[in-house]
């Protein structure tokens, strides 16, 4: 089908009320017009005629809907991708350009946005949650083994946004620790994170190094694949020290 056919088609298929591009349900008015799902829901009668708007659908047109390609849900914001109806719900769950939730403190903080307004969020409301250096001298205060513990901050470097997220899990004995690239997958496989942890006073040192993933993904399956940098806290204590400090630097890091 050329594509001026699929723009004419598609421009049938636009609903009288909201004019966006239908998809099924699409519903008849008592005189044959289409009214798509969410406008029905709204309106007892048809925008075109008045008539009253039945149950009836229109099962030719849901038909030739899913032949066609349709935007992104998100395409006003910028993204440019197309395909049948079956697909987009996938893309749209890792859209780029999709609405953001304040992941490290939800559901207490029901903020959303975009992409471009977290840092700002972050910076504004949740700052103590905020990195934005590659590189990081930290000290974890009063680590406990025998608590649970999760933590996520934001890391601004390279022009780039990560979550970074933190969880002890006294009952396994475990230490998780992800990195997770906000954005598309393929450009996570570009950076790597490394934890180095040392004892004060000595040359004893312990480093680590995982890939970063990508935010597609989520964290507690992560966690629970064991797919993350995941250590024994046995292997902690020889760094913590008396008054329960760890020490540590973090960095996120370019993979030549």
């Amino acid at each position: 089908m050329a594509s001026s056919d699929e723009s004419e088609i598609i421009n049938l298929l636009e609903c009288p009320s909201c004019h966006q591009t239908m998809v099924p349900p699409i519903f008849l008015c008592q005189d044959g017009h289409n009214v798509c799902s969410r406008c029905r829901g709204e309106m007892p009668n048809c925008p075109s005629c008045g008539s009253p708007i039945t149950q009836n659908r229109n099962h030719p047109a849901e038909r030739i809907a899913h032949q066609l390609p349709y935007p992104c849900g998100n395409q006003n914001m910028g993204c440019k991708y197309k395909s049948l109806l079956c697909n987009l719900p996938s893309h749209e769950t890792v859209c780029p350009h999709r609405l953001y939730c304040c992941v490290p403190c939800r559901p207490r903080c029901r903020w959303k946005g975009r992409k471009f307004q977290v840092l700002e969020h972050m910076k504004e409301e949740h700052k103590e949650l905020v990195w934005v250096k590659a590189y990081n001298s930290l000290v974890f205060e009063n680590f406990d083994y025998t608590t649970d513990y999760t933590c996520t901050h934001i890391l601004s470097c390279y022009k780039e946004l990560f979550w970074c997220h933190s969880k002890r899990d006294a009952t396994r004995g475990k230490l998780f620790e992800v990195v997770q690239f906000m954005g598309l997958k393929e450009k996570a496989t570009k950076f790597e994170y490394e934890f180095e942890f040392y004892s004060q006073g000595s040359n004893r040192t312990a480093i680590f190094r995982n890939r970063v993933q990508s935010d597609d993904d989520d964290v507690e399956k992560i966690y629970e694949s064991g797919d993350c940098l995941v250590l024994d806290l046995s292997v902690l204590k020889y760094f913590v020290t008396e008054k329960k400090q760890l020490f540590y630097n973090f960095k996120v890091q370019k993979i030549l």
